[in-house]
C-alpha cells in the first residue's frame, strides 16, 4: 500500500485529526488544529521531508507549515482554497473531500485564526513564526 493509501486509512481507523507517512515511520495525533503538525516539527521535523499526510483540516497556515518541512503529497477532508492555491504553487499534490472558501473557528463565528495570520504571506519562515505566535497568544487566554 502506497503511503498515502496508508496515512488516509490510518486517519480513519485510529479516528486522528492528523497522519504522517513516510515509509516505516508513521506519526499519529488526536490533536486539533496545527497543533499536530507543530509537534512533529518540533519532535521529528525530518520524517515530514518526502511524507504522504491526511489530515482532516488544511487551510492555509497548515499547507504553508507541510510545504515548508517539504511534504510530498497531501489528503484532506476538508481544505481552502487558500491552502489549494498555495499547494498548486508548491506543486504538492493534494486530493481532498470537500473544499471551502476558508477555514472557520471553532464558534463557527468567523475565520479560523491561523488561517487568518497567513493571509497576507508567501514567505514560510514568516509564516510559522506567525502560527507560533497566534498559538501561543490563542493558548495564553
Amino acid at each position: 500500500m502506497s503511503d498515502i493509501l496508508t496515512a488516509k486509512d490510518l486517519l480513519k481507523k485510529e479516528n486522528a485529526t492528523f497522519v504522517a507517512v513516510n515509509g516505516e515511520k508513521i506519526f499519529i495525533s488526536h490533536s486539533r488544529g496545527v497543533a499536530p503538525i507543530i509537534e512533529i516539527i518540533d519532535s521529528d521535523a525530518e520524517l515530514l521531508c518526502g511524507a504522504s499526510v491526511a489530515d482532516k483540516v488544511i487551510g492555509k497556515a497548515a499547507a504553508m507549515l507541510l510545504s515548508k518541512y517539504k511534504v510530498k503529497e497531501i489528503h484532506a477532508l476538508l481544505v481552502s482554497e487558500k491552502a489549494l492555491e498555495y499547494l498548486d504553487k508548491k506543486s504538492i499534490s493534494v486530493t481532498y473531500d470537500n473544499v471551502v472558501a476558508h477555514i472557520i473557528n471553532r464558534n463557527k463565528t468567523d475565520m479560523c485564526p491561523m488561517e487568518k495570520c497567513v493571509l497576507n504571506t508567501t514567505d514560510e519562515d514568516e509564516a510559522e513564526e506567525l502560527i507560533r505566535r497566534k498559538r501561543q497568544e490563542l493558548m495564553n487566554r
